[in-house]
């Protein structure tokens, strides 16, 4: 064997390594853009909330030339903005949807298979 057909057959091997450590940062990078994007989603419904119902608030109090709809609206929209962050978020990975078991499995995953409860024939049997 040659050094040029060395290098020919350990190049490939080398990029494929570099690839995927590459690919792995790119997924660390991922779920941290995802995390954050996450924490600004909750926040700005949190700050919606406030604007949005402390807006009709003070709308409802120049017309109705009222002094106590403000603080009402904004505590509202506080209120409903943390409704809002925990019906959407509130369900962490284990609030999966639970269904029964199909016949034959272990769990509600279609792919996860009971073991036979008779002598095992894949392997050579004498």
């Amino acid at each position: 064997m040659t050094a040029k057909s060395r290098t020919a057959s350990v190049s490939p091997a080398m990029n494929d390594h570099r690839m995927f450590d590459d690919g792995d940062a790119d997924a660390q990078r991922s779920l941290a853009a995802t995390g954050m994007d996450e924490g600004l989603r909750v926040l700005s419904y949190l700050i919606s909330g406030v604007l949005c119902y402390g807006g009709l608030g003070w709308v409802g109090d120049h017309y109705l030339h009222t002094r106590f709809l403000l603080p009402i609206g904004i505590i509202v929209g506080a209120a409903f903005g943390v409704y809002v962050i925990i019906k959407r978020f509130g369900q962490g990975l284990d609030a999966v949807p639970t269904r029964s078991p199909a016949p034959g499995t272990t769990s509600a995953h279609p792919r996860v298979r009971r073991p036979s409860a008779g002598p095992d024939t894949t392997e050579g049997a004498s």
